[in-house]
């Protein structure tokens, strides 16, 4: 059920997705740009993860909204990218609890 009456379900949906792609950008810009808070450090894998790990998480996030309002609904390939973000987060958070 993609469509319904005039389409106005599938808009909506569009507006919906975009928005939370423009928010997870909006968090991925400011992480990025200022800081995600996490001040631990590592070397190797592990450093890079804790650098920029949480930040790509939330680009992950956004191009999966932004392909689910392209597409005006959750497609397969949003699915496929925002389960590269969950894993990319646990292998995040694995790095930050045995960091230090």
């Amino acid at each position: 059920m993609r469509d319904t009456h005039d389409g106005e379900p599938t808009r909506a949906r569009r507006r919906w997705f975009a928005l939370g792609a423009v928010g997870a950008t909006t968090v991925a810009v400011v992480f990025a740009t200022v800081s995600d808070g996490v001040d631990e450090t590592a070397d190797g894998i592990r450093g890079v993860l804790l650098d920029h790990g949480h930040t790509a998480v939330w680009v992950l996030l956004a191009v999966a909204l932004a392909a689910a309002a392209a597409a005006g609904h959750w497609t397969r390939a949003a699915g496929g990218v925002a389960t590269a973000a969950l894993v990319l987060y646990v292998a995040f958070l694995a790095a930050l609890l045995t960091a230090g």
